[in-house]
Formats: C-alpha cells, structure tokens, sequence
C-alpha cells in the first residue's frame, strides 16, 4: 500500500487493532495491572503492620504499564513480519502510513494507559480494604495524581535540582523502551521479547566488560585523577545531578527517535 494518510482509513485500522487487542493481549494486560495486588498480599502476608507509600505504588504501577508497552507488539503485531501469516497484514485496505500511525498509538498510549487506570481501579479497591499496607490514596503522595505528573524532588534535600529533568529522563525511558521493542517485533520471528531482553543483557555486559578496564586505567592514571579533582571539585552533587538526568533524557529521546524511525522503514520495506 502507499504512504498516504486518510483519516477515515486510519481510523478503521484503530478499531481492527482495538477489536483484536483483549483477544490477543488481554490477559497480560489484566495480569500486569494485578501485579500491584501480589505486592499488597505479600506485604500483608510477611508484615500486617508494613506501609507501602503512595510514591513506591505509583512507581510500581509506572513500571508495569512499561512493560504493557514492551510486550504489545509481540501480541498484537505478531504476524507482521511472518512471510505466509503476514500477508493478511500487508494485504489491509489501509496505507503503510496509516497502519504505522495504529501501531504507534496502542504501544505508546492505548496498552500502558489501559494497565496503568486498571492497576489504579485495583489500588483503590485495596484501599478501601480494612486491613493492608495501603493507608493512603494513590493522590496523597508527594507527586499529586499519579497520571503524567512531575516526580518529587524535596528542595530541602537537594536544593537546586531541577526535578523537571528526572521527570523528562524518566519518561522519555518510558518512550525509547517500547521503541527498541517495537523495531525488535519486526525483526524476529518468534520469542520477540525474550530475544529483545537478551540481545539487551548482551550489550550491556560487552560494554561493561570494555568499560571496567578504561574506568581501572583511568582510576591509576595519576594526572587524569589530577584533571579530574580540578575539574570537578566546584561542581556540587546537585548540578551533577543535573547534568546526568540530562544527558539520560536526551539519551533516553534519541533511541526513541532512532527506533521509532527504524520500524517506520523496515515496515516500509517488509517482504513477504
């Protein structure tokens, strides 16, 4: 199909897409916005008197509704890439574009957001539960309601850092995640996450294996330690800070970029 967007074409590829998301990622998602629930019971089973804070279930929701993201396509998007499957996918009354722009929508928005109000239902009713480590609302901690807001950063206990940039590095991890796995659903064939999550362990453990000799070299090479304390003895933890969290938000916002273009043009050009 061509490249051009029609509206009302793209919006018969949503409903496909939703008409198949519950029988294909319904489960996980229903699973993943429980999760919250085993962490109440478990709390509740070791420790009666145990407080689980409204920032740590915040938190814990956030990073469950990631991995909604991470796993849809895999689900939902499986026979994409598959010769004799993905005809019927390439074959859709409906543009590339078009079916990109679908794909996109209920990765980054649709999945997590439907886990993340579905874990939230399930905070309140263990809220309003007599007994439990949950003894305040999701809205009583230090970030206010828990949708798309900043992240805490008490100004007494760090003053001068900008906690907008935690919340950009933060969320903009929460964009390139999916995006690497979305690229990786178009490339395997089968196990899509577990071989993304594997390919990743790899990665990170070749650069930490170059890493860690650089760091020692580095640590025993007097005159760069030299360079480094003038450097970096006038810089206070807080403006490190700052400067980190920045670098890990434009970081984070590059890969989503990167893959997110990369899956527009292997989409573009997929055999069948």
């Amino acid at each position: 199909m061509n490249n051009k967007f029609d509206w009302n074409r793209f919006c018969e590829v949503v409903k496909k897409d939703f008409r198949n998301l519950w029988p294909t990622f319904g489960t996980t998602m229903i699973v993943l916005a429980s999760l919250p629930f085993a962490v109440w019971l478990m709390a509740l089973v070791i420790d009666r008197t145990a407080i689980i804070s409204p920032n740590i279930r915040v938190v814990m929701i956030m990073v469950f509704s990631s991995f909604a993201a991470i796993m849809l396509p895999s689900r939902l998007y499986r026979t994409m890439n598959l010769r004799n499957e993905g005809i019927y996918y390439a074959m859709l009354p409906a543009s590339k574009l078009e079916k990109f722009l679908s794909m996109l929508l209920f990765t980054f928005i649709v999945a997590p957001v439907v886990t993340y109000l579905g874990s939230m239902v399930i905070d309140i009713i263990l809220r309003l539960m007599p007994t439990g480590a949950y003894h305040q609302w999701l809205w009583q901690g230090d970030g206010g309601f828990p949708l798309f807001t900043s992240i805490p950063m008490d100004d007494d206990v760090m003053p001068g850092f900008h906690s907008w940039l935690l919340t950009a590095a933060t969320y903009s991890g929460l964009l390139a995640s999916p995006a690497i796995f979305l690229y990786a659903a178009t490339l395997f064939k089968k196990h899509k996450v577990l071989y993304t999550f594997l390919i990743l362990y790899l990665l990170e453990f070749a650069l930490t294996v170059i890493a860690i000799p650089i760091v020692v070299s580095l640590i025993k090479n007097a005159d760069f330690m030299e360079w480094l304390y003038d450097t970096f003895h006038l810089w206070t933890p807080q403006r490190i800070m700052n400067w980190v969290m920045g670098i890990v938000a434009a970081f984070n916002f590059v890969v989503f970029v990167l893959f997110t273009w990369m899956t527009w043009r292997r989409l573009k050009k997929m055999p069948y």
